[in-house]
């Protein structure tokens, strides 16, 4: 399910950011409206591309490593099941008060990742 997000206007200015493709620049702020409030969502790249990118073809696992090794998403496995969980969440997002609670795990080992 898409959730509504807020873009600021930092986001254009990103240096990190601003040297990534720019079909990676827009995945990321997909992610925003495919993650659950805690920003995390599991790694499935097709389902992800139906949802951001449904009319192109691109190599979302790709993208999304790109995202991961410029350190806008953590990529992590939790009992056999992959997910991201996006660098920042809680700085950027206010998420509505009615969004259910994450059912994915956070981050093992690091506290303070919500």
């Amino acid at each position: 399910m898409a959730r509504a997000r807020n873009i600021k206007p930092g986001f254009f200015t990103n240096e990190v950011l601003a040297d990534l493709d720019p079909a990676i620049r827009l995945l990321f702020i997909g992610l925003w409206t495919v993650a659950d409030r805690e920003g995390r969502l599991d790694v499935r790249p097709k389902k992800i591309k139906m949802i951001v990118f449904p009319a192109d073809a691109f190599d979302i696992d790709a993208m999304l490593q790109s995202l991961h090794d410029a350190g806008f998403i953590v990529r992590y496995e939790v009992g056999g099941m992959r997910h991201i969980q996006i660098v920042n969440w809680a700085k950027h997002q206010n998420p509505h008060h009615t969004e259910k609670a994450s059912n994915i795990p956070g981050i093992p080992g690091i506290p303070g990742i919500p």
